[in-house]
């Protein structure tokens, strides 16, 4: 047995084969990893502020919207899975419906796409520490500063003692966190539900009328931004396809598992946390830096909102495991198939997982965390990142919805039901892909400041850029071997 620690130099690896580690994990630990990356706790705890402050009491409708702009992508994923289940996923689907430099183009926007969510986690973990320091009564501007970079080291820490390990301990670990948050994030929506009618605010489904939207349009357009951000994420359960048991069936169904229970969950608690702050002092809070749920929270807990923080810290644990899972599996796929460099495709010989992407991820994920908190600050560091991720979600999402319609050409003059499933519902997802990255990113984003605004949709842009010159200067990429045997 071999006795390489993490810490070895990694020769070895090149005698090993460049397959993932089959048959691992069944239909719950992949619809985990979908829950996780969805992550109901942190997209209340983190887009709360965000969205309601740009939406109002249409938040809850902003979510209702973006999952029905989410669901015939979810329904893409879950037809390519079980036709070409690979840990390449959307990048491969993209190749072999077109070519193989589009497939490259397509495999390094998922892993902005990825990455960028990684990032989200240290920069928001961050955010936690800082309060978790003010609950404690230590407020000085230096110590914030010093529970912030705490915080970023933390998340990269922790979650990469598992993510190094395999994806039996990623999907365990994952398992164990959600189960943590979604036990206080029903608690909380709880309360305020059972409270809020005692405090003077009577409940009602305003959130959902087309009237509360019709008052701030342009805000609802960009809190569907966060919205789409909030659904992204049931994709990476394509990414392990190759360690799944009976992938072609499994990964379909793990994916809509996935998505509808977390959409249950998360459609509910933005209606629930509506009744429970106002929002002046949730404007406050952002601009003070701070997380807004942590005062909805304190109003309706007092001293038990700590389990807020606790919760979040544990959350985005979560969430950093799952996010660098899939951006692993991408970076490894694309090295394996020569669309990157070979060195990506290394895996570890005792926990077959892929080192040196893995090292790329966290190392990039650090970085990425601290030089926005020293540009922008922490709270804007999270709704940049945000905002980054989400842009690269929907182009990643559009790349899927094409390879349905062109991979399935041949079903869908088959018959009308055949045209209603592969041309129809892929048609009805471009056209939600292409709105929001139009209205919400190159219209609404850029009527916004630099920081915050602009200075996304540049960045965004020369990535985008960056990605077409790496696919048109890569060696022609092999085919991604699919899963299961055809």
């Amino acid at each position: 047995m071999s006795t390489m620690t993490l810490s070895e130099p990694t020769q070895e690896m090149e005698a090993t084969p460049a397959h993932l580690k089959s048959n691992v994990i069944g239909l719950l630990g992949a619809a985990t990893l979908g829950v996780v990356f969805l992550s109901p706790a942190m997209t209340l705890y983190g887009l709360f502020g965000p969205i309601v402050l740009a939406a109002g009491n249409a938040a809850p409708l902003a979510f209702v919207f973006a999952l029905l702009a989410t669901l015939p992508t979810a329904f893409g994923y879950s037809v390519l899975s079980r036709d070409f289940p690979t840990s390449g996923s959307a990048a491969d689907w993209s190749a072999r419906a077109t070519n193989h430099r589009i497939g490259v183009w397509t495999g390094w926007i998922v892993f902005f796409y990825y990455f960028t969510n990684f990032v989200i986690q240290p920069v928001a973990l961050g955010l936690f520490f800082t309060e978790l320091l003010k609950t404690l009564n230590i407020s000085s501007n230096w110590a914030h500063g010093a529970g912030f970079l705490l915080g970023v080291l933390f998340c990269c820490a922790g979650p990469a003692w598992m993510v190094y390990r395999g994806i039996s301990v990623s999907a365990k670990g994952a398992l164990i966190f959600l189960l943590i948050e979604i036990s206080v994030v029903v608690a909380l929506c709880a309360s305020i539900i059972y409270l809020a009618p005692h405090r003077g605010t009577a409940l009602n489904f305003d959130g959902f009328s087309f009237a509360a939207a019709s008052l701030n349009t342009s805000g609802l357009f960009r809190a569907m931004v966060f919205g789409m951000l909030g659904f992204c994420g049931f994709d990476v359960i394509s990414t392990v396809a190759e360690e799944t048991k009976m992938a072609r069936k499994l990964i379909p169904q793990a994916t809509m598992l996935a998505l509808f229970f977390y959409a249950v969950l998360i459609i509910g608690g933005m209606w629930a946390l509506t009744m429970g702050g106002d929002q002046a002092s949730l404007k406050q809070a952002a601009t003070d830096g701070r997380m807004p749920i942590n005062d909805v929270a304190h109003a309706f807990w007092g001293r038990g909102s700590l389990l807020v923080t606790l919760t979040g810290i544990s959350a985005t644990l979560g969430l950093a495991v799952v996010t660098s899972v899939g951006a692993s599996r991408i970076l490894f796929d694309m090295g394996r198939r020569g669309a990157a460099h070979g060195n990506f495709a290394k895996l570890h010989p005792r926990y077959q997982v892929p080192w040196n992407s893995l090292h790329i991820i966290y190392g990039g994920g650090l970085l990425g965390a601290v030089l926005l908190f020293a540009m922008i600050g922490s709270y804007n560091a999270y709704v940049w990142w945000a905002t980054t991720s989400t842009f690269f979600a929907m182009m990643t999402y559009l790349f899927v919805n094409l390879a349905v319609v062109i991979l399935n050409r041949q079903r869908i003059f088959a018959s009308f039901t055949g045209f209603l499933l592969y041309a129809c519902i892929p048609a009805l997802g471009i056209a939600a892909d292409v709105y929001i990255v139009a209205q919400s990113f190159f219209i609404e984003l850029w009527k916004q400041d630099w920081a915050t605004g602009k200075s996304v949709v540049v960045f965004d842009v020369a990535c985008a850029v960056i990605a077409l010159i790496l696919a048109f200067t890569a060696r022609k990429a092999l085919a991604t071997p699919v899963a299961e045997p055809a």
